[in-house]
């Protein structure tokens, strides 16, 4: 059954489909449960938008199904919208998780209100709601992403070109200093906006929002669920503390892992290579003085900056464009989003980086195919070589509108910064299968830096 026969069983008769027959429309074979009452989560969607108990839906059917959501479509005639429920797993299911997310959608619509995110309509971090799961109802954007074939193939280079532009824009808005002076995850208050209290913070943070300690990124389905006293507590207010913090994690981590200390055990990083503990525990020396290094080489030292990151910045999924794509209608997926130093933040759209050697986050030019390299491989360089000139491109556009930020991307003391940045995040395995940059080039550039 097509999407449009599930469509016109809404219109023709009040039964609202399982999840298990929506799962059947949206794929044959699909059988993955979130578990959600469909029937109730369309009540919540018929209340938030106050229409009439009675009202059927004129469309229903699963958008989209990915690692920790499956996001469901939801139309009352010309009124549509989207309800995004996690899967049934610890680390989608976290409530503190959920009440971040939410809360960051919210200051968006509020403080940044040029960045046109879907506004949040209802939401629920608590699987006890009405629809027996969390869930986050929200305005539906009518924009879509761009193919990996379009891109490549079918756009002309003027309106590639164009679209390059529209994310430099973008990228301008969602990155411009915010009010906040702490690194992490966005969350409500949980004081009275009203007091005293917020009131005094109110100028250097928004009354209605504070930054709590960072919400680890990207998790897996074993990810632990996040203390909920978090909530309360402020993010760190340098990016010093906030790396010592991921130091220790790393250190206790081995220790825990390996408790015999012997450092002729071998050890797999995060590709499959074998390493001795010893090693391991040389990359954690030369990680504690590259951080430290990496602290002192702020190039905004003297102007210190908060910048708001969402972490899967791409137009093949998270960037919608109109159907001429002559602008961007919106900007979804901000799970992962963190407050963070502003050089941090000077990052690419994921399609300026995607044919890159080496680090994705910073990728060195390329402007010539090597010598010797194979026929079958040219392919490849030529597309580094295009992405080259695309990058480019898209920091002239990112210097157009913000030179500070623009000068960023090629300031060697903040790529040093986002280099270890990335590492401390990624954690020990990490620092194993990048262990010649870590035990020599990395360093090798932080102490010419710091000279």
């Amino acid at each position: 059954m097509d999407s449009d026969a599930v469509a016109e069983i809404q219109m023709s008769s009040a039964r609202i489909p399982s999840e298990a027959a929506l799962n059947e429309s949206y794929r044959p074979g699909y059988t993955r449960l979130c578990p959600v009452d469909v029937p109730r989560l369309v009540d919540v969607a018929r209340a938030a938008l106050r229409l009439d108990p009675s009202t059927i839906p004129t469309g229903l059917r699963i958008l989209a199904a990915v690692v920790f959501n499956k996001v469901f479509f939801m139309q009352f005639g010309s009124i549509a919208v989207i309800a995004r429920v996690p899967f049934n797993t610890p680390a989608a299911h976290d409530p503190v998780r959920l009440r971040s997310q939410i809360a960051t959608l919210d200051f968006l619509s509020i403080h940044k209100p040029t960045v046109p995110v879907p506004k949040v309509l209802a939401a629920s971090p608590d699987s006890q709601s009405p629809p027996c799961a969390p869930y986050v109802i929200a305005e539906f954007c009518k924009g879509t992403p761009l193919t990996i074939q379009e891109w490549y193939r079918d756009m002309s280079a003027a309106s590639r070109d164009r679209a390059i532009d529209l994310l430099a824009d973008m990228w301008v808005k969602i990155t411009a200093p915010l009010p906040f002076k702490a690194i992490g995850s966005i969350i409500r208050r949980t004081v009275d906006p009203h007091s005293a209290m917020s009131r005094m913070g109110g100028a250097a943070e928004s009354p209605a929002f504070h930054i709590m300690p960072m919400i680890p990124q990207f998790p897996k389905k074993w990810t632990e669920l996040v203390d909920p006293s978090a909530e309360t507590r402020a993010g760190p207010r340098s990016i010093a503390e906030h790396w010592a913090a991921r130091m220790k994690e790393q250190r206790d981590d081995i220790v825990a892992t390996f408790p015999d200390e012997d450092h002729s055990v071998l050890v797999c990083d995060n590709v499959g290579s074998k390493h001795t503990l010893g090693k391991l525990w040389q990359c954690v020396r030369a990680m504690q003085e590259l951080t430290d290094i990496a602290v002192s080489l702020d190039p905004l030292a003297h102007a210190p900056a908060m910048a708001l990151m969402h972490a899967d910045y791409s137009c093949w999924r998270n960037i919608l464009f109109s159907p001429d794509r002559a602008r961007i209608e919106g900007v979804i997926d901000w799970d992962d989003a963190i407050v963070v130093p502003r050089d941090l933040a000077a990052l690419y759209p994921e399609e300026l980086t995607h044919h890159t050697r080496g680090w994705r986050v910073d990728p060195p030019d390329v402007f010539a195919i090597p010598p010797g390299t194979l026929y079958e491989d040219e392919g490849l360089w030529e597309t580094a070589i295009e992405e080259t000139k695309q990058r480019r491109m898209f920091r002239k556009a990112v210097g157009r509108r913000d030179p500070q930020l623009a000068e960023l991307y090629t300031d060697r003391r903040a790529r040093l910064r986002r280099r270890v940045d990335i590492l401390l995040r990624d954690g020990w395995y990490a620092w194993l299968s990048r262990n010649d940059w870590v035990l020599g080039q990395g360093l090798e550039e932080a102490r010419a830096l710091a000279s």
